[in-house]
């Protein structure tokens, strides 16, 4: 055998070594959270204007916000009265019409009047023209593992004058626009 070869072949065997079986341990953030809180999880959803208000509250629109890069989305925040000491969520989607269609999340708590609130975390709708968007129905629910969700339902609201740009503030009124976002 050539040294290259050997040297690629020992290479591959440690890196199988190194691999834990199905048999090993995971991490706590790797593994499904069995965290069962009730009622008390909030979704809350950001409506036009900046607000954020619960899901359940938001079936006069959320805002469909445009980025400046073309990335479309709807702004998401999680709400308990205590931290859950969980990293990882998802959001499960279904635009009227459409299929049913999931967004892994990453959750950082902070305190908040009611407990703790995660930062603003993005759902983003970027395989769907903007057209196709504006005053759509969704449906959306919150999950924090099998048995910690929120669901409810909202219509998504454009604003073409506006966009976010790269800083995170709405940038209104531009003579030159928007970024098309896949108009």
């Amino acid at each position: 055998m050539r040294p290259v070869s050997i040297l690629i072949a020992s290479v591959l065997i440690s890196g199988l070594a190194a691999c834990p079986g199905p048999e090993a341990s995971h991490d706590a953030a790797d593994a499904e959270v069995d965290l069962d809180c009730g009622d008390r999880l909030r979704a809350l959803v950001r409506v036009p204007g900046g607000a954020y208000v619960p899901l359940a509250d938001a079936g006069d629109g959320g805002e469909l916000v445009l980025g400046f890069q073309g990335f479309r989305y709807l702004y998401l925040r999680a709400g308990l009265d205590a931290d859950p000491g969980v990293s990882s969520a998802a959001v499960v989607v279904q635009l009227d019409g459409d299929a049913v269609r999931s967004q892994p999340l990453h959750l950082t708590f902070g305190p908040d009047a009611s407990g703790v609130v995660s930062a603003p975390m993005q759902v983003f709708f970027n395989d769907d023209p903007l057209p196709t968007l504006v005053d759509r129905g969704v449906a959306l629910e919150l999950r924090l593992g099998a048995r910690c969700t929120r669901a409810g339902r909202t219509i998504l609201r454009y604003d073409p004058t506006c966009y976010e740009g790269p800083d995170g503030q709405p940038v209104c009124g531009e003579p030159d626009g928007a970024p098309d976002g896949g108009v």
